[in-house]
């Protein structure tokens, strides 16, 4: 679908991110929040300098114990760089908590990401494929390496939409193993087509036709976890185990981007859901699990 089609009242909806309105899923074990631009995902000890209260994750955490009436903090499993927007995951116990981490440690969980990449649709010599390129460090920014101490590192990668009037395409991207900046460096350096608003990975700037046909918010990097998914558990029936997906609407610029490039977006990915073994759950209960879609 176009994103035309979605209404304006619903597309403010998204747009605005209070920290008290960015739960998107909550059931009996954890919490998924839609995390916006500039969040940073650490707690802050008392005597580090303060972050404005919006980028705040101890704010987040107040927000979340007020709105849903939790005992305690949640606990947190992973996390986004600051610029990345979507799907962030916490657990309400710490018996979840370990459940979850270990997951991740198995690599069991799921992980879905869009992003406008500059690049227009001759920029792929095909629609999608897999990047495999070992990743080192040097001083928090990553490079390609092919030595022995380059990370191996896996990337898929698949073309949704590319604009017809700008060098802009729309990519879903698999991370496949979590290094940092792994996929910002795959899409730079791999595909050639850096993520638009990245400037560590980029140092020129969009072309003239992007900035002419939109306006593009300063610091603002267009990547969004659009997917998370991982394993939950029923407490009766013959088939206790169950794949939960929770995938996180998009912000309203990313989404205002794509309409002003007339980049097709699916109606999924604009407005979110949560899905049971990759079917969607239209009324987004799951009582199983004591599941509910916030939004």
């Amino acid at each position: 679908m176009s994103i035309s089609s979605i209404s304006t009242k619903h597309a403010f909806r998204l747009s605005k991110h209070p920290l008290s309105n960015l739960s998107i899923y909550v059931d009996n074990g954890l919490i998924v929040v839609n995390k916006p631009p500039d969040l940073v995902c650490q707690l802050q000890a008392r005597n580090e300098p303060r972050v404005a209260a919006r980028n705040n994750l101890n704010t987040l955490f107040q927000k979340l114990r007020k709105d849903l009436l939790l005992l305690s903090d949640p606990y947190p499993v992973h996390r986004l760089d600051k610029g990345t927007t979507g799907s962030l995951v916490f657990a309400r116990t710490p018996h979840q908590a370990r459940g979850l981490s270990q997951q991740f440690q198995q690599r069991t969980v799921e992980k879905t990401y869009l992003a406008l990449v500059r690049g227009g649709a001759k920029s792929f010599e095909s629609s999608f494929g897999e990047i495999r390129a070992p990743i080192a460090y040097n001083d928090g920014r990553g490079s390609l390496d092919i030595s022995e101490e380059g990370l191996p590192s896996l990337t898929g990668w698949e073309v949704v939409a590319s604009s017809p009037v700008a060098p802009l395409t729309l990519l879903r991207l698999r991370l496949h193993t979590g290094h940092k900046h792994q996929l910002r460096i795959h899409a730079s350096f791999c595909l050639k087509t850096p993520i638009l608003g990245d400037s560590l990975y980029s140092a020129n700037l969009p072309s003239e036709t992007i900035l002419n046909a939109t306006h593009l918010p300063e610091n603002r990097i267009f990547l969004h976890a659009s997917e998370i998914s991982f394993y939950r558990y029923r407490v009766t029936g013959p088939n206790k185990r169950f794949r939960l997906g929770v995938r996180a609407p998009l912000p309203m610029d990313f989404l205002t981007i794509c309409q002003d490039l007339k980049i097709q977006v699916n109606r999924a990915d604009a407005k979110g859901g949560i899905f049971v073994d990759g079917l969607f759950v239209e009324d987004g209960k799951l009582p199983d699990v004591g599941g509910y879609w916030t939004q």
